[in-house]
């Protein structure tokens, strides 16, 4: 993945080359291919160079236009020909031409407006030196990233948060109330705001317009909908267009790569689709996809669940799969924790060090873009909890009978627990569905879950910085189209996606076909009552990908195998250390009015009559994490 970044001063002041230089030099890791900068008067503008796809060979940046404009763009267009088209490019010129200069064209023509005419993943900023003003601008779903500040003299933007830092001026200041969020599981975006005090993301499917004087503006020029198209079709359009449609996905990813790419392999529904589907987009180009998964080892035969069946299925059926297995020896939590710290500009999110692997593995195969399967119980592949809630509410009572019937011979469950579960508690207001949740929590302790110091977590609810309904252990959520909705519509406000800071220091471009802006317009489309059919979820996927599955997908069950199978057990065998670096971290005065470190204590303490459940372990972990990355942060800001 490229990088860009700039500054532009509203001080009439010219920027600093040297300033550019630094900036540089921290995303250093994304220019293997070269980094260059170019400051005229108030504006500089920088950029690193990533080359992943063919066109990639002819990008020379930062792009000079004619009139004295300047853009750096990190981006994969999928609709080149479309555009080319457009514009009377001729198709030997196409071949030769990046897709800067596409994007550069493309604002020609349309203006600040062009990206809605942009398919693909990218992030671009853009200095119209007619109107003297900058445009930065975040692909649909927000697959790429640029962070940004404002200070009371200029604007700096870059790729990646810790670039924003080589400017004297930017506040180098940890938002607390995003780290007591995070020890809570609050998932709730506040806007596009970072974990960092003065620090925004520019949200996906919007554009930032700086002006010379320093007015700034926001449009947002896309949000998830549903693709006309695709609106009140049979079920035979939706079977052929999934297929079709995410086909086209992964084929954009894969055709016009340089090196063979990689795919975070599950073995779910998800990722299993996008490792059939990248077959036909890599016939005759001499590329196998590099599959990394995390499994136990070949002669386990225990209770853990683990992908090993489901992605040796593929491989069998697959040819075009070349399978990597990850399994975890003495890696845990605090395996290289201090450069994911570094790397992803966020308290990490638990076993990091597991996707560190898999990235570092693609990586030594030689790849430079790698996927996974994230977005798919949002897009095509809701896991459809509600569905017969939703079958009795629209009046479909034959349909509501079979599929009834046939939950309950999927399932086994009787015929009072389906009922209360399937269709009287989705049923059920959601005030009423809420307040169900939050009567499970300790009145007398109610953040004994969380061990975030109690005056820390009341402070965060009296001024407005939490939700009580929001929290890990009450968040209530909507169910089908609108749980859909509901988790594009926030994901789409992060400043990045997760991971992709991590991907990027093992010189990998992290994409995700799920969440590409068709995909996304499709699944919005389909109709509630075809996401389970025979009792069983994934039906379209099931029908529209018979050929591209292995036969087994079509019988088994839907339930996703866990990230890292055996971490309850890594986290139960590191008890004594979580236990002795959460006695060390209580030490810190400031800490502690943030973490609740006599909870951890407690949670960890192997004298105690039962041991913590599986959930709060976690959840304790996690504290510990946070509470590593504030000391870490403070001891790199002295």
């Amino acid at each position: 993945m490229s990088a860009i970044f700039g500054v532009l001063r509203f001080d009439g002041g010219p920027v600093a080359q040297t300033d550019l230089e630094r900036m540089g030099r921290i995303l250093t890791h994304h220019a293997p291919h070269g980094r260059k900068a170019v400051a005229t008067g108030p504006v500089g503008l920088g950029h690193c160079l990533t080359r992943v796809n063919r066109e990639d060979r002819f990008e020379v940046q930062p792009v000079l236009g004619d009139d004295g404009s300047i853009l750096v763009a990190d981006a994969r267009l999928d609709n080149r020909e479309a555009l080319s088209e457009r514009f009377g490019i001729p198709p030997a010129e196409l071949r030769e031409l990046p897709d800067s200069a596409l994007i550069l064209r493309a604002y020609n023509q349309w203006g600040a407006d062009c990206a809605q005419h942009l398919v693909g993943d990218f992030a671009f900023a853009l200095w119209d030196a007619r109107a003297q003003r900058l445009l930065l601008c975040r692909d649909h779903m927000g697959q790429r990233a640029v962070h940004w500040h404002r200070g009371p003299d200029f604007l700096v933007f870059a790729t990646e948060i810790k670039a924003l830092w080589a400017l004297e001026g930017v506040p180098r200041k940890l938002n607390m109330a995003h780290v007591g969020r995070y020890m809570m599981w609050e998932l709730r975006p506040r806007g596009s705001q970072s974990a960092f005090e003065g620090i925004a993301g520019i949200p996906g499917g919007s554009t930032l317009s700086v002006s010379i004087d320093g007015t700034i503006s926001r449009q947002r020029y896309w949000e998830p909908r549903a693709a006309p198209e695709h609106v009140g079709r049979d079920e035979a359009h939706y079977i052929a267009a999934y297929r079709t449609v995410l086909a086209e996905a992964v084929a954009c990813r894969v055709r016009r790569l340089i090196d063979p790419p990689a795919l975070c392999h599950g073995g779910g529904f998800d990722s299993s689709a996008i490792a059939g589907l990248a077959g036909p987009a890599l016939a005759g180009k001499g590329h196998r996809l590099i599959a990394v998964s995390c499994v136990m080892p070949e002669d386990y035969d225990g209770p853990l669940r683990h992908p090993r069946r489901w992605v040796d299925l593929c491989r069998r059926d697959m040819p075009h799969l070349d399978v990597r297995y990850f399994v975890r020896r003495d890696e845990t939590i605090f395996t290289r924790i201090e450069t994911l710290f570094h790397a992803a500009d966020y308290p990490l999110r638990g076993p990091n060090f597991l996707h560190d692997a898999l990235f570092r593995e693609a990586a030594g195969a030689g790849a430079r873009l790698i996927m996974d399967g994230n977005g798919g119980d949002d897009t095509l592949n809701p896991r459809g909890n509600g569905v017969l809630a939703h079958l009795m509410r629209t009046g479909r009572w034959a349909r509501f009978a079979r599929e009834f019937a046939a939950h309950r011979r999927v399932t086994g469950r009787g015929l009072i627990d389906t009922l209360k579960r399937e269709v009287v508690y989705p049923l059920l207001p959601e005030s009423i569905r809420r307040w169900l949740a939050l009567r499970k929590l300790d009145r007398s302790a109610p953040f004994a879950e969380f061990p975030i110091a109690p005056e820390f977590a009341d402070s965060l609810f009296r001024h407005g910085e939490a939700d009580r309904h929001e929290i890990g252990a009450a968040i209530v959520l909507p169910w089908l189209r609108k749980r859909s909705l509901h988790a594009l519509r926030r994901g789409i406000e992060w400043p990045r996606r997760r991971l992709t800071n991590e991907a990027a220091i093992h010189g990998l471009s992290m994409t995700r076909p799920f969440m590409d802006k068709r995909v996304v317009e499709l699944g919005l489309a389909i109709p509630e009552h075809l996401y389970v059919a025979g009792g069983r979820n994934r039906y379209l996927a099931r029908r529209a990908l018979a050929g591209v599955y292995p036969a087994e997908f079509q019988t088994r069950d839907a339930v996703a195998d866990p990230l890292l199978p055996d971490q309850l057990e890594m986290l139960e065998a590191l008890q004594p250390e979580l236990r002795e670096q959460a006695a060390q971290l209580a030490g810190d005065a400031a800490l502690a009015q943030h973490v609740d470190f006599a909870r951890l204590d407690g949670i960890f303490d192997p004298s105690q009559p039962e041991p913590p459940s599986g959930a709060l372990l976690i959840r304790a972990s996690r504290a510990v994490l946070a509470a590593r990355y504030v000391k870490w942060f403070e001891r790199r800001n002295c």
